[in-house]
């Protein structure tokens, strides 16, 4: 991984992060998530950030976890190197803790598809503000694996267990007009003014209360996420069995091969 892959704006309150690798569709890679993860924790201490922005360059928000790249993980559970592994779990829940836990509002602006991890990135924002290109997408199920940074605990929570069980079992695509209408998208846009619509309401957020935005996020997830933590523990130890699994490494030699997964019994 490069330096260019995270790109930091940090000026007027607003710590702006943007995932930069529009060829991979800003497909994360492990080195990648831990970066936005430190900035998110050390932001959480500073009093002259007020919001945090996370979006992707190009026509993408985020692929997920990128399955071809030899930095993403060890290997040691998926058998092979440039697969996910533990790291890769455990870096991801890192960042889904530190988005629930620095008093900041953390906003996602989803200017495109939001896929796999990408989609909880995505879900795991106090805010998220979307273009009506973008759209959510599981597709855990293509490869093996189940949803995990934290899906499984907002999905239930926005949609109810039948909607979760949909979305973590049949990988169907969420539009963003769907995703308002179910609650996981804030607002949306058309693509044409999406950056200066998100812009400006980011910028009436960074002006706003921040000790009562604080407090308000304090409270809903109380109400909206309380065992927050244990969902993310049983998202580990699930995961790590199907990483270590023979339909995972089908699953990640058929995405790479651009074909149908043939799964065993």
């Amino acid at each position: 991984m490069s330096d260019s892959d995270l790109r930091v704006d940090d000026r007027d309150g607003v710590l702006a992060l943007t995932l930069d690798r529009p060829d991979a569709l800003n497909a994360v890679t492990t080195d990648l998530v831990l970066q936005v993860v430190d900035l998110v924790e050390a932001a959480g201490e500073r009093d002259d950030v007020r919001v945090i922005t996370l979006t992707g360059a190009g026509r993408a928000f985020c692929a997920g976890a990128d399955l071809g790249s030899a930095g993403l993980g060890t290997g040691s559970a998926g058998g092979e190197a440039g697969l996910p592994d533990a790291s890769t779990i455990d870096s991801v829940n890192r960042l889904a803790l530190a988005c629930r836990e620095v008093p900041q509002l953390v906003v996602a602006l989803v200017n495109g598809p939001a896929a796999g991890v990408g989609a909880s990135f995505a879900m795991g924002a106090d805010l998220v503000l979307a273009s009506d290109a973008a759209y959510l997408k599981g597709g855990f199920d293509a490869i093996g694996l189940m949803p995990d940074g934290g899906a499984t605990a907002y999905l239930v929570a926005a949609l109810g267990r039948p909607r979760a069980m949909a979305y973590a079992v049949l990988g169907d695509r969420i539009t963003a007009d769907e995703a308002l209408r179910l609650g996981l998208f804030a607002r949306v846009w058309p693509a044409d003014d999406f950056v200066a619509e998100s812009a400006a309401l980011v910028a009436r957020l960074a002006a706003g209360p921040r000790h009562a935005y604080a407090a308000a996020k304090r409270a809903v997830d109380a109400r909206g996420l309380p065992a927050f933590a244990e969902a993310l523990e049983t998202e580990r130890r699930q995961q790590r069995r199907l990483l270590a699994s023979a339909d995972f490494a089908e699953g990640a030699a058929a995405f790479r091969e651009r074909r149908e997964a043939r799964f065993g019994h």
